[in-house]
Order: structure tokens, then sequence, then C-alpha cells
């Protein structure tokens, strides 16, 4: 038990609180650049296990440092879970969606987990990446998880836009089903655990669309106050919807240009008669 406190008063090493745009928050911004670029640019001779070994390095080195931050949040010598970081919100279920594709087959299912990554998750990567100020704290090891997390999901993301989703709005309905399923799930659990009792005055909102609990996102907090709660839900479902939507888009427009440009590199290449 001492080694094991030892270990945790270790891990809760602290540093001065990193900002936006400071050295701590650019070398996760050029690391996930060169990742992306690495990833998409290599030419695996089996795409297949390629494709597993991507899931499965984000999914199990996100998923360890998951557990470490849980621990060390809530281990000081006697255990206090903190329910309010409770790891089911949007931005942590690309976890769950790589390591659950990581041991499907090819198939419908697992197409749509890896949409789901490609057009819905990477909203709340990208969000960070530009602005992670709310989510820095002065423990280096949760600051470490919270840029792998997002940086390694967008990382991932823009690799499976490149190379393995279908820019199509089939594969986008796929993606938005797997959305509707995580807030599902998400919606239940807050209700759950609300009224198990076990909160003593904490805060636990997966998603952020408890019925219980505003919302702190920009906004939404707003129209939550302002509306009953199903208008808020339903605010919350199309605001990702759009968002979402709005990746394919992006995507598509990315895709027929560089298609374009292919077309005329290999026309270029073409003898001359």
């Amino acid at each position: 038990m001492e080694i094991f406190t030892r270990l945790i008063i270790a891990l809760q090493y602290e540093i001065e609180r990193p900002k936006s745009w400071h050295s701590f928050h650019l070398f996760w911004i050029g690391l996930c650049i060169l990742t992306t670029y690495a990833l998409i640019r290599y030419k695996p001779k089996d795409r297949e296990r390629y494709l597993k070994t991507i899931l499965g390095v984000y999914g199990i080195i996100a998923l360890v440092l998951e557990i470490s931050k849980q621990i060390i949040w809530s281990y000081d010598g006697t255990w206090h879970y903190q329910w309010y970081s409770a790891p089911f919100q949007l931005c942590t279920t690309p976890v769950f969606a790589s390591l659950i594709a990581l041991f499907l087959r090819k198939g419908k299912f697992r197409d749509h987990l890896l949409s789901y990554m490609a057009f819905v998750t990477i909203l709340g990567s990208f969000a960070t990446a530009v602005y992670p100020e709310t989510c820095f704290v002065r423990t280096l090891l949760v600051d470490v998880h919270t840029m792998f997390l997002h940086m390694g999901s967008l990382a991932v993301s823009l690799y499976l836009l490149a190379k393995e989703v279908d820019i199509s709005w089939k594969s986008f309905r796929g993606a938005y089903c797997v959305f509707l399923m995580f807030a599902f799930i998400a919606e239940m659990l807050n209700v759950i655990v609300y009224n198990t009792g076990t909160l003593n005055g904490q805060t636990f909102n997966m998603f952020y669309i408890s019925p219980y609990f505003i919302s702190p996102l920009p906004v939404l907090n707003a129209i939550q106050r302002a509306v009953p709660f199903p208008v808020f839900l339903m605010s919350y479902l199309y605001a990702v919807f759009l968002g979402s939507g709005l990746v394919l888009i992006i995507a598509s427009r990315v895709k027929l240009i560089a298609s374009g440009k292919n077309l005329q590199h290999n026309k270029r290449k073409l003898p001359q008669h």
C-alpha cells in the first residue's frame, strides 16, 4: 500500500498550468501534424493490419492514461471518486470506438464506428486543438492525458477521412446513429447515477446533457436555462448534426480537389504522341 501511495504521489507531479498557444500546447500541435502526415503518407503492405495498429496504439495508450487520471484524482490516501470526471464524454468516446473497432472484422458496424470518429468526434478534438485553455490543470499527467486524448483522436480522425471512411451521406448517417447510441447511453447514466443518491453533492453530467445539471458548454448552457429540457436536448443533438455535417461537406470538397489534382498529375505522366 505504501508503494502504491508513493506511485500516486509521483503521478500527481505538478507544473505551471499550461496556456493556449504556448510551448506545451504548440508541442502537441506539432506532434499531431507530423503524426497525421506520417499516417497518411505511409503505404502499408497490409492496410487492414495497419488500421488495427493505429486503433490499438491510440486506444490502449488513451485508456491507460484515462485510468491513471481517474486514480490520481480520486485517491489521496483514501478513495473518493470524482464523479464529475467520469470518462464518458463525447471526447472520450473515440477510446471506446477505437477499442471496439479493433476487435471487429470489417463490416457495417465497424464502418459506422470509424465514420463516427471521422465525422463526429473530430469536432471536440479540433475545438481542443484550437482552444485547450479550460482543459489544462497543474497536474502534468492530466495535461498529457488531455492532449494525447484529443490530438491523438484528431490524427486518427484525419487518417480515417483520408484513407478509410467513405465520404458520403450514407457513411454520415451511420456515424450519426452511433452518436445517438452513445448519447442515449450517456443520458441513461445521467439519470441512473443521479437517482442512486451516491453523488453526495457532486456533478455527474455525461455528454453535458443531464436534466439535473446545467451544461457548461457555451451557448448550450444559455439554451438550457431558457427552454424546457426536451428542447435543449434536441438543440444539442441538432448542433452535433450540423457540425458533423459540415465536416462531411468540407471533406467532400477536399476529396474533390485532391482527385482533380491527381487526375492532372496522371495526365502529365502519360506518354505524348
